[in-house]
């Protein structure tokens, strides 16, 4: 089945950690969402709740006249006492630097009060797995974010996490994957096409 993954448009705040922290959508976010998603056609929209995905969801699932699903396991990352902060006020403590440079390094770390990329995983792999085992309405659109995408893809295709920093996830980014179940009920997918904003 086709799966679209398309991390929500720009909130004009680069350089924050927004994991549940939730600005809208700014006015280039929207226009990367239309860019995206015109001349497009999804039966079936899957998002996360949180406003900055869920308002560009139900405004395409309106128009469109698909169905729409709102699913907590596409949330962001949970930064924790980070969450909303600029990621420079958090590496000027060479404590908290360390930490968030372990946090980057290693799946199993987690910010103060946070959630570690693992538990992402977690989540957004059974999100995953129930998009595979509902393949009608196809093709499925889900608008997320950039830590549920790579979670996403690490559990589709194997990937580890940590080199996922090295695909550029954009606001606005959107890739289309060919996915699938093998008979043993495993996930798998291949990489369609990227397209930056």
């Amino acid at each position: 089945m086709r799966v679209d993954l398309l991390r929500h448009g720009t909130t004009g705040r680069d350089g924050y950690l927004d994991g549940r922290t939730d600005p809208p959508l700014s006015e280039t976010g929207w226009a990367q969402f239309r860019r995206q998603t015109q001349s497009k056609a999804w039966r079936r929209v899957v998002s996360s709740p949180l406003a900055r995905a869920r308002a560009a969801a139900e405004d395409y699932a309106r128009h469109a006249g698909c169905v729409l699903q709102v699913d907590p396991d596409w949330s962001e990352l949970d930064f924790g006492r980070w969450d909303g902060r600029k990621r420079r006020d958090i590496v000027s403590d060479p404590e908290r630097a360390a930490l968030l440079e372990a946090f980057y390094a290693d799946p199993a770390v987690a910010p103060p009060d946070g959630e570690s990329w693992a538990d992402l995983q977690a989540r957004v792999s059974r999100a995953v797995d129930r998009i595979l085992a509902t393949p009608e309405p196809a093709p499925v659109l889900v608008l997320t974010h950039g830590g549920a995408i790579r979670a996403a893809l690490a559990h589709l295709l194997g990937w580890p996490l940590h080199q996922l920093w090295s695909l550029r996830i954009h606001p606005g980014t959107r890739l289309t994957l060919e996915a699938g179940q093998s008979a043993d009920g495993a996930p798998w997918a291949e990489i369609i096409e990227i397209i930056q904003p």
